[in-house]
């Protein structure tokens, strides 16, 4: 019978901060005051725009990552992650919120040092966010905490 092997964690390396040099992303920028525009008396919602980009659902995680077998679904997640990152650094006024860290993780490792520095931006800009921290966005929903 097949057994389960854990993946065993290993100690990232330490990434060197990159030279200096002009990024691309603007600079940080005040968060938006939502609470001001909050109605009182009134039901507020916020919503929180994310992806979803399921992690070996309908196809294998290489499959979606790289958009192979589109005659499933066809997603191809890499260029999803690098149509964000520039469309981000041409806007400043835009933001996205990724949430699987499984496929920010192999695409991370596959960006230059130009590159990474060009996220790191964003993200310290306040225009790219993370949310959840897992490896795969769950399926259900968290109403109430």
């Amino acid at each position: 019978p097949a057994t389960w092997t854990p993946l065993r964690r290993t100690t990232a390396p330490v990434i060197p901060t990159p030279p200096a040099r002009e990024s691309k992303a603007p600079p940080r920028r005040p968060p938006t005051p939502a609470l001001s525009r909050r109605v009182p008396g009134l039901l507020n919602v916020h919503l929180v725009p994310h992806t979803h980009d399921d992690v070996g659902w309908l196809k294998t995680v290489d499959q979606y990552y790289v958009g192979s077998n589109a005659s499933i679904q066809p997603a191809a997640v890499r260029h999803i992650i690098s149509g964000v990152v520039d469309a981000l650094l041409k806007d400043p006024s835009k933001t996205f919120t990724y949430v699987e860290m499984a496929f920010f993780a192999r695409w991370w490792q596959e960006q230059g040092e130009v590159r990474r520095a060009d996220v790191r931006a964003l993200v310290s800009s306040g225009q790219l966010s993370f949310a959840n921290g897992g490896w795969c966005m769950h399926d259900e929903a968290a109403a109430h905490f």
